[in-house]
């Protein structure tokens, strides 16, 4: 079993005090464990509220003149899953679960993981977010 800090986010709420209290946790008290930061995304996940949200956040940021959007950029970076890897000839491939991906480092080195890809597209001057997606790792956008 992980304890909360093995995932980065839960890592930074427990070392991170200022990180801590803008997620409206007290300076000093415990924090949740993974599993519940797991149950909770995956519940509001279910509601399918955060694309809403995020998307509102981004039109409130543009208003205030916090994102431009005059240059933007795009990529994506793997995200290992914490699952047990699967050969590839057993991978399913209907968009939804992990898979295998590659990528070459800048030196020309090919990099292979299991798991999904974040693509991002981002404001330079802000360096907010405009878009999110996650896919598996073998898709590309």
């Amino acid at each position: 079993m992980r304890d909360s800090n093995s995932h980065p986010s839960t890592g930074t709420v427990t070392t991170d005090l200022i990180f801590r209290y803008d997620c409206g946790f007290t300076v000093t008290g415990k924090i949740p464990s993974l599993a519940t930061f797991s149950r909770f995304f995956t519940m509001v996940s279910n509601l399918d509220a955060l694309s809403p949200l995020f998307a509102n956040l981004v039109k409130q940021a543009t208003k205030l003149q916090l994102i431009s959007g005059d240059i933007v950029a795009i990529d994506a970076s793997a995200i290992k899953a914490y699952e047990k890897t699967i050969p590839r000839k057993n991978v399913i491939n209907d968009g939804n679960y992990a898979n295998w991906g590659a990528k070459l480092d800048t030196n020309g080195n090919q990099h292979t993981w299991f798991g999904y890809k974040l693509h991002l597209a981002v404001d330079t001057a802000s360096e907010l977010p405009l878009a999110v997606t996650v896919t598996p790792a073998s898709q590309t956008m």
